[in-house]
Parts: C-alpha cells; structure tokens; sequence
C-alpha cells in the first residue's frame, strides 16, 4: 500500500488485476491524495532523519518555531507530520 517512491504502486495494482482476474478495478481501495502525500513526507523524513540525538533536538527546536510561525495551512501541514516523524526517531535513537 505504501511506497517510498512516486506512483510504484499504481501499475502493480493493474499488473496484479490482469494476472489473477479475481479483483475487478472498483474492488481495489484507492488512497486519497492527501493521504499519500502524507505517508511520502512521513518516509522521507524517516529516511533522511539523523541518528545523532543532538542533531535531532536541534532540528526538531527549528521545525517546532518554524510551525509556530507558519501561517499558510499547507506550511503546518507539512510540518506536523514531520515534527511527529522527528520525535518518533528521537526516541527511538535514544533508546
């Protein structure tokens, strides 16, 4: 369902249609745009997030006054996620 590169998933989907004919196209779940452009920026931030705890306290103190800032909706919805995704490293590099 998620994928960390841009539209990978789509021609499986219709590879996996053809080859086994059991699924019709309306028995597939689509993902809302939105929602896959959240799961994108949450992967990357995941897999560009340093593992140095330090490093990440102190990106994670920019985003945080950059969010608290941002006045365009699309600015903190980008930002959110990304925050949580920091946090989420944070810890579990601490640990």
């Amino acid at each position: 369902m998620i994928s960390p590169h841009k539209n990978q998933g789509e021609g499986e989907i219709e590879e996996k249609i053809k080859e086994k004919g059991a699924a019709t196209k309306g028995e597939v779940i689509e993902i809302s745009l939105a929602t896959k452009r959240h799961w994108e920026l949450q992967i990357r931030t995941l897999q560009e997030a340093p593992r140095d705890p330090e490093k990440l306290r102190a990106i994670l103190k920019v985003k945080q006054k950059e969010c608290e800032k941002a006045e365009d909706s699309e600015d903190i919805e980008r930002l959110i996620p990304e925050i949580e995704m920091l946090k989420f490293v944070l810890y579990l590099v601490s640990k």
